[in-house]
């Protein structure tokens, strides 16, 4: 069962590894600008197993709040303006996060 947990002071070098791998993807980078292009929100979701990142996609705000029905995530999207940042979601063993970082 997943649970909602930010990432921890222990987990800094994941979050920031898995960050920059995915703002740095390009194909990545143009999926989610295609998606959005029609006005609806996307997150990047990031899969992290065993501490390495497994599987990253594009997914509309309507799947990833079917999955992940967490208030944080439902507040980030509400904050989150499309044109100027990337909303990511990681999930890693039992616990997701939710961040919105700036375009590159």
């Amino acid at each position: 069962m997943l649970v909602y947990r930010e990432m921890g002071p222990d987990e800094r070098d994941l979050d920031w590894s898995v960050t920059s791998r995915v703002m740095r993807d390009r194909v990545l980078m143009s999926t989610l600008e295609a998606s959005q292009a029609q006005g609806e929100k996307h997150a990047v979701v990031a899969i992290v197993e065993n501490g390495e990142l497994s599987e990253t996609y594009v997914s509309p705000e309507s799947a990833v709040m079917k999955a992940y029905p967490f208030d944080p995530v439902r507040q980030a999207f509400d904050a989150y303006n499309p044109h100027g940042g990337v909303c990511l979601l990681i999930v890693r063993d039992d616990a997701v996060a939710i961040s919105i970082n700036g375009l590159r």
